[in-house]
């Protein structure tokens, strides 16, 4: 395992996707905030192991990239708000430094603050985070010690406001394992009780019957706190093709979840249907060929049965046909997903289009807009 200062020299494909997501999540929620949001109050950006900035080779890291594109966007810039912290003062040194050189940064300087905490098991229980601020927050630790339940709950607390988080899933199967050394540790993930259910119940189990159970009691865990949405992204070892960690999404408010599972299906291998897995499927591991799924294992068309068995005789619109399955964090499906079953439906005549459709074919692709109305037969 490659220490902090290793992580650095150069990012893997791992590295390059997560930062993706959450600069084009950083880059969505800050448009709705800027435009939809009380002009008067502040938006906020907290990021607690933030780095130095730059990776060694010179690749910009999440700061530098949310810097960046806040300085093109004046409207935002006069609002914006950033918290960098890293235990390690020289990578916090380093970061004030990359930070500095951005052009026309001294018309948000003032606005950029720095610290070197430490985030351990009680840091969620001491810090205030200010209301009425919308505010996202990025928790990158390069372990998992001062993850806690109770600080994803605070850093969400205020109205508008999502977490990023890294879920180190390997390192921490493993300390479900051992005996009760990390158990301050996990209690702070999961909570004393469902710890030790959590315990008992994967003593049976397979590796691949272990990842679900331990994902479920994050997702219960996280709504305990408020977090009423929660969304993994799964990433491979670099070394091997078993499970290394999830970034997980969590938010009280539903728009945020479509937005977000719109950008991890953009960033997800997909199967021959175009549904996503919600998973990064690097080179290493998969020879730059993202596997298709098993034929036999076809969500789409579960998803066709499901939408005619549940509609057959209704007349619906296109968006409220989708709209339940983009707001469950139970499936992977996103609107293009559910308007492609659409279109089969209709291809098999099991569906008609009854108004609101003006054109059948765009570029010889079969349409299917969100006001259109359709009847199931």
């Amino acid at each position: 395992m490659p220490t902090n200062e290793q992580f650095f020299e150069t990012p893997s494909e791992q590295s390059q996707v997560k930062a993706k997501i959450v600069v084009d999540y950083f880059s969505a929620w800050s448009r709705v905030m800027r435009d939809h949001w009380d002009s008067t109050i502040p938006i906020g950006y907290i990021d607690l192991f933030c780095g130095p900035g730059t990776y060694k080779d010179g690749t910009k890291s999440v700061p530098l990239l949310l810097i960046e594109k806040v300085l093109n966007d004046p409207r935002l810039s006069r609002r914006m708000m950033f918290s960098f912290n890293d235990e390690d003062e020289n990578n916090i040194a380093c970061l004030k430094q990359a930070i500095s050189s951005v052009p026309n940064i001294a018309t948000i300087s003032a606005s950029i603050q720095y610290s070197s905490k430490t985030i351990d098991a009680s840091f969620g229980h001491n810090v205030t985070v200010a209301p009425n601020i919308p505010i996202l927050s990025f928790v990158d630790p390069f372990g998992y010690k001062g993850i806690t339940k109770e600080l994803i709950s605070k850093l969400i607390e205020s109205n508008g406001s999502d977490c990023i988080f890294f879920f180190n899933y390997n390192r921490i199967n493993m300390a479900l394992s051992s005996n009760t050394k990390f158990d301050e540790y996990l209690e702070g993930i999961f909570g004393q009780e469902r710890t030790a259910e959590l315990r008992q119940k994967l003593l049976p189990l397979t590796p691949a019957e272990r990842e679900p159970v331990v994902l479920n009691a994050l997702m219960g865990a996280l709504k305990e706190e408020s977090g009423r949405y929660a969304l993994p992204f799964k990433f491979y070892s670099k070394e091997m093709r078993r499970t290394s960690h999830f970034i997980i999404f969590v938010s009280k408010h539903r728009q945020g979840l479509k937005i977000m599972k719109e950008i991890m299906y953009a960033n997800s291998a997909k199967d021959i249907d175009g549904v996503a897995t919600f998973e990064f499927k690097d080179s290493y591991n998969f020879n730059s060929d993202y596997e298709q799924l098993c034929i036999f294992n076809r969500p789409l068309q579960s998803l066709c049965e499901d939408l005619y068995n549940k509609n057959k005789g209704k007349q619906k619109t296109v968006k409220e046909l989708y709209d339940p399955f983009v707001y469950d964090v139970s499936n992977y499906f996103v609107a293009k997903n559910v308007k492609d079953a659409l279109k089969r439906l209709e291809a098999e005549n099991r569906l008609v289009v009854i108004s609101g459709r003006k054109r059948k074919y765009v570029k010889n692709e079969i349409t299917m807009p969100d006001a259109a109305v359709v009847k199931f037969v």
